[in-house]
This record gives C-alpha cells, structure tokens and sequence, in this order.
C-alpha cells in the first residue's frame, strides 16, 4: 500500500535539505564527484519550486487550468436487494456483476447492472441499472420496474446467480433514483503542480433526485515504491527485471469527493455546487486566477495597445 506523505517524508526518507534561504538555484555536477541520490531529489525540488511560484502567483488552489466539466445523471436507477435469503449474498468481488444482464422472474423486465453498492449502515445492497427490455411485462400507465420480492435471475450470463429484490416495509421504496455525478477528465492547479484526473464518477444521492452538496476533488499525496507498483522494476523483458528496482514515486492523485465527506485539514478542490439535485454553479476557467481579469487587460493594452476589457 502506498505512504501517505508527511511534511517530513521527503526530508528524512529521500534526504532533500532544499531551504529556501540557501539561495541554490542549480546542482552543478562535475568529473571526479560521486553522484548523490538526494542530488538528484533536490534537483527536481529546485525546478519544482520555481513551477510552484510561478503558478502560485497566477493561479488559485485548486484552479482549473483545463476544464473538464461536470453532469449530473439525475435518473440512475436503483433496486434494492434482500441479501439475507440463502444464497442471495453477493459475492465479495462486486465487480463480477458490472454488465450482466438479469431478468425479473414476475416482470420479464431486462436490466443491465452498472453499479453495486454493498450495504452500509441501514442502506441494503442495491444495485443501479439500465432497464433495457420490458417485452412481455404488463404495467399499465404505470413506469414498468422490477416489483417487490421477485427474483433476478442471470441465466445465459457469466455470472449465473438470482437476486432478489427487497420486499422490506422499512426500506421503501424497493426501485426508484439517484443521482450519479461525473467529473471529466481535466487540468487542475493543486499542491503547487499541474494535476491531470480522468473521468470520474460517484452518486451523490442514493435513493433521491434532490440532494443539495458541493462536489469536486479530494487531493491525495503519497509516495509510490515497487512494493505497490511493480512497473517500477527494470522493465527490458516480457516481465519485469525484479533484481532491479527502480525509484519510488511522488504521487498526487484527485479523487472525486463531496466536500461534507472531508475533514478540516484535508485539501478540497470546488468544481460545482448541487442544489435540488441540479448544478447550480461550475468553476470556469476564468474563476481559477489570482491576478483580477482587469489587471491583466490593463497589461494587455500596455503592451499591444489593443482592448481594455476581458470578458467573462
């Protein structure tokens, strides 16, 4: 498992004394000098001090440098399951149920599986789906859903195994929606560094379409050995050379969190705030500055002599 990095990691385990009041701005290597590993750690630092200023001076914590934008699924559809019968537990690896289809024994509806979330305190298993075929189902008016009790089955599937839908008073309703949120793929400026996240996603709201929250990212620092990664050994062949570690890794990773789900002293990145189950506001990449858009107008028309305004 990866180290979560302390304010003292890269000082006592990697050795790197960089202080700013030393004024060393270049490790000068020469002949005749046996290389030191903490030269080669402070000569990233010095580099990355003279990013980090820069960067600090023009962007935000948390800035967004390239947008990726977010969306709400406001109609993630949920069944609740009744675990508790014999042989209706879930496998411990969830993900074997991602993509199988299953058929209700009394609805023939066809739902494919998209997402499992285990039971969490009072909240049964529940599984979110696509409803992709209700030939043969009879419903009336009514929005054809799996009905209270029936079983699931996954025949002709790669994980053959029933379900049951939960027919527990307390835990109505038995199907229904959430909300998934999704955060793109992009740029953002935390911890002095130009950090990349991809497509991420999380349901905001289990069992409703109305949910007020602010979602973004959680910052994660730690740092990567070859015991987590065994793409850090000597990769010449097939397999990896493992008589030939390679450096351990600094790491900062951007997980899509909602801020209520984070302590004070954890770093949390705003992208967009939720309300009534819509997205009120989303951070632009205009909002991600420290330098007021008219300064740099100012500076625009100084050196070009053209325009005095930006617009937002």
């Amino acid at each position: 498992m990866a180290t979560i990095l302390t304010n003292t990691t890269f000082s006592t385990t990697y050795r790197d004394d960089f202080k700013d009041s030393d004024n060393y701005h270049r490790i000068l290597f020469n002949s005749g000098k046996a290389l030191q590993a903490r030269e080669l750690t402070q000569m990233q630092t010095f580099l990355q001090s003279q990013i980090s200023r820069f960067g600090n001076n023009i962007f935000k914590e948390g800035a967004v440098v390239k947008p990726g934008g977010a969306n709400l699924n406001q109609k993630y559809e949920f069944i609740k399951l009744n675990t508790s019968a014999t042989g209706n537990a879930l496998d411990a690896d969830t993900s074997v149920y991602i993509g199988q289809i299953y058929t209700g024994a009394t609805s023939t509806i066809k739902v494919k599986v998209l997402d499992v979330v285990p039971a969490v305190g009072s909240d049964p298993a529940t599984l979110y789906v696509q409803y992709i075929s209700s030939t043969g189902a009879t419903g009336g008016a009514n929005t054809l859903r799996m009905t209270s009790g029936e079983n699931m089955t996954g025949a002709g599937t790669a994980l053959n195994k029933t379900l049951t839908v939960s027919s527990d008073a307390s835990l109505t309703p038995h199907t229904g929606v959430g909300i998934l949120a999704t955060l793109k793929s992009g740029i953002y400026y935390a911890r002095g560094n130009f950090v990349f996240t991809e497509d991420q996603s999380k349901i905001i709201s289990k069992y409703s379409d109305n949910v007020n929250t602010d979602i973004g990212y959680k910052s994660i620092e730690d740092i990567v050995t070859v015991s987590d990664d065994t793409g850090l050994f000597d990769n010449q062949g097939a397999v990896p050379d493992t008589s030939s570690p390679g450096a351990d890794r600094y790491r900062i990773r951007l997980t899509i969190a909602e801020r209520n789900e984070l302590t004070a002293d954890e770093n949390f990145i705003h992208v967009a705030t939720v309300k009534e189950g819509s997205i009120y506001n989303a951070i632009l990449t205009n909002d991600a500055y420290n330098i007021p858009n008219q300064v740099i107008a100012t500076r625009i028309k100084e050196n070009s002599g053209r325009g005095n305004t930006i617009k937002t």
